[in-house]
């Protein structure tokens, strides 16, 4: 979890990491979600505190669901690129530190059994640039999804019940953002009641980042 402190006449301000995830009930409007998900991930180059790096999907659609969005950033692999070009949708990481903590990542969750969906590569360029990556077959509760990685890395869980996807929303130990996408009133009721998503940012059929609002803590 990264932590920077900024004090000034006894104000400080906290800037937390995030483990956000995106919640995909089997009622989901799935364009939505998909278009959702793709913005969530790799905006920014997915180096923001609300990135989304866990889509918990239930299993009537996680199948499709992952070729879909595999699909999508097949598009956006072609328009990665420097910041200040017009044509590019991902710039790059912030430095090599990124890089080294995108490879070891990778390295780690395959080991762990997970499958690369999608990317997985440094991009051999000048500057700092890897291929936007989906990481699949991995469990909720594996380390390295636990762990929060500045760099553009999902990782697409299967869930039978949002019951569930709730549960796995709340087991890690960062709590800053988090999404479902549902057409169901009673499951998002259930999402954003006493028992649901424990985070401070609690969104419905939208994604994880895009409404963050910055605010100071009297110390």
């Amino acid at each position: 979890m990264l932590v920077l402190r900024f004090k000034t006449f006894q104000q400080s301000y906290l800037e937390l990491g995030g483990n956000n995830a995106l919640v995909i009930n089997e009622d989901a409007n799935l364009k939505m979600a998909l278009d959702a998900a793709l913005f969530g991930c790799i905006g920014t180059t997915g180096q923001r505190c609300t990135t989304t790096r866990r889509i918990i999907v239930h299993e009537r659609l996680y199948d499709t669901f992952v070729q879909e969005l595999c699909g999508k950033y097949k598009q956006v692999l072609s328009r990665i690129g420097h910041q200040l070009e017009a044509n590019t949708l991902v710039g790059p990481v912030h430095a090599q530190q990124n890089i080294e903590g995108f490879k070891n990542t990778i390295a780690e969750a395959v080991k762990l059994g997970g499958k690369i969906a999608f990317g997985g590569k440094v991009i051999s360029r000048e500057g700092f640039f890897v291929e936007p990556t989906i990481i699949t077959d991995l469990a909720h509760d594996a380390a390295v999804v636990h762990r929060e990685t500045l760099a553009p890395i999902v990782y697409v869980l299967k869930t039978k019940s949002v019951e569930e996807a709730i549960q796995w929303n709340n087991e890690v130990e960062q709590g800053l953002s988090s999404a479902i996408f549902t057409e169901n009133m009673s499951q998002a009721f259930k999402w954003i009641g006493a028992q649901g998503s424990d985070c401070g940012i609690v969104n419905i059929n939208t994604t994880t980042n895009g409404a963050e609002i910055g605010g100071s803590i009297w110390w």
